[in-house]
């Protein structure tokens, strides 16, 4: 009754101390391992996604670049096929030339009977394609822009330049059409130079 453990009190306590600590330690080495993993689970997520978003847009310029390049073939062989001129130009309704509007909202091609750069009635429409969104898409080189680009039964075109396409990635990532003088379309990572790409044209 002093104030003083007894014996047995001791003993209990020299026992249970050693199985507190014990049991503190194993409960903090839980809890850092499953920190560990979590951290490890969330970097694999974030990398994966990261990786899986680039995937999906370089096939989504992949894809736009494959339908304009298939358009300009068609375009270069219904030239040659119907001795005439075919024009592709720039339409954000399928039906008329828009001088106003950019490549990504759309285009036509078209047999220009008359040779006037402008479908009239009865002229027939080959092709109507359009898009919305990135990537930004652009005819012609840093000074200068077309809105339109014309075939010649001989196969080759005026205003033979450059379809450049760019999204927020900037150059790197950015693809081109490349018309020759002959009038053949070529794809590529690169400019006409062999030179990076410019995109500086394109908005953020």
């Amino acid at each position: 009754m002093d104030g003083r453990a007894t014996p047995q009190e001791s003993a209990c306590w020299r026992v249970d101390m050693p199985v507190r600590c014990r049991t503190c330690r194993k409960q903090s080495g839980a809890s850092l391992y499953e920190a560990l993993i979590t951290l490890t689970i969330a970097s694999i997520l974030i990398t994966g996604g990261t990786s899986l978003h680039s995937v999906i847009v370089d096939n989504s310029i992949k894809s736009q670049v494959g339908l304009l390049f298939a358009d300009l073939q068609l375009a270069r062989s219904e030239a040659i096929m119907r001795r005439g001129q075919v024009t592709m130009c720039k339409s954000p309704n399928g039906t008329d030339c828009s001088k106003d509007a950019e490549w990504r909202e759309g285009w036509i091609v078209f047999a220009d009977l008359n040779d006037n750069d402008a479908p009239d009635e009865g002229e027939t429409i080959l092709v109507r394609q359009g898009w919305q969104g990135q990537p930004a898409l652009r005819y012609g080189g840093p000074k200068a822009s077309y809105d339109r680009l014309t075939y010649f039964p001989q196969g080759y075109a005026r205003q033979s330049a450059t379809f450049t396409f760019c999204d927020n990635r900037g150059s790197e990532k950015a693809r081109a059409i490349i018309i020759s003088q002959t009038g053949r379309p070529r794809t590529s990572t690169k400019n006409k130079d062999n030179n990076p790409i410019d995109c500086s044209w394109a908005s953020p």
